[in-house]
């Protein structure tokens, strides 16, 4: 409102400037471009879903480009985010809305998506796999030996440990990896517990039986001999607490000195 009232006293003031001071400071531009040949993928971004291409495919057919959305891209020209919508627009023949940020790279890429609903785990782990990080390697190699085991799960397990990895330190590339023989041995206990339980690769299930199998006093080959006189002891249960309250009383079945699975 102060633009027309500026402009109608007659002040003499410039009504642009005072538009751009309301606006604040202008930071970048943002191009359209039907030069498609011009954009490249980055190493370590995110594997190209099909799903999600035919999902924009259907929406960017019926209402062209999203209007304020735009890619990223740095002066080599590389897509620092929306590598969909590129591959999408080059299909239909739509220009690309795009802004260049000049000294992003893959780093950048993945510090803007971290976090984010649009990258999962799985594209975090695709990109530092790339980068070369080998605690990163060595749980994809683990995965590819498990793969009935959800990533959550083989990352308990390659740490050895029975909590969960956050989510900001898997993303920032700072997981590590301890005693990969132990990871494979669990993994491979996780396993032989399929034909006793259909939920045998459920998070609950697999945290109770890591918790378990990081006390001395606990014996696997005794235990699953326990489920096999048993197999309809295990139950399902709804809380990691009450799966290891279940695996002590399946232990302790005909047992003279009980063990305490819970403390």
């Amino acid at each position: 409102m102060s633009f027309n009232n500026n402009q109608k006293s007659g002040t003499g003031r410039n009504p642009n400037k005072n538009i751009m001071s309301y606006l604040g400071k202008k930071v970048n531009e943002v191009y359209q471009t039907k030069e498609y040949n011009k954009f490249k993928l980055i190493k370590g971004n995110r594997l190209i879903k099909q799903p999600k291409l035919r999902k924009l495919e259907k929406s960017m057919t019926k209402e062209g480009w999203v209007s304020g959305s735009y890619v990223i891209v740095n002066s080599k020209w590389e897509i620092i985010d929306g590598q969909h919508r590129v591959m999408t627009a080059m299909k239909l023949n739509i220009p690309i809305t795009y802004c260049m940020e000049r000294k992003s790279n893959e780093n950048t890429m993945r510090t803007l998506n971290t976090g984010g609903d649009n990258w999962l785990m799985n594209d975090h782990l695709h990109g530092l796999v790339e980068d070369g990080n080998p605690h990163y390697v060595k749980l994809q190699n683990f995965m590819k030996e498990f793969p009935e085991l959800k990533i959550t799960e083989c990352l308990m397990l390659c740490k050895n440990m029975y909590t969960s990895v956050p989510r900001g330190t898997f993303e920032s590339g700072e997981f590590t990896t301890r005693d990969m023989n132990i990871a494979r041995t669990w993994g491979g206990y996780v396993m032989r517990m399929k034909p006793f339980a259909k939920y045998y690769n459920s998070g609950i299930f697999v945290r109770a039986l890591i918790v378990c199998l990081g006390k001395e006093c606990f014996n696997f080959e005794e235990f699953i001999h326990k489920v096999e006189l048993r197999p309809t002891s295990l139950v399902k249960c709804g809380t990691r607490e009450q799966y290891i309250q279940l695996f002590e009383n399946i232990y302790n079945y005909r047992r003279s000195d009980k063990v305490n699975l819970r403390y």
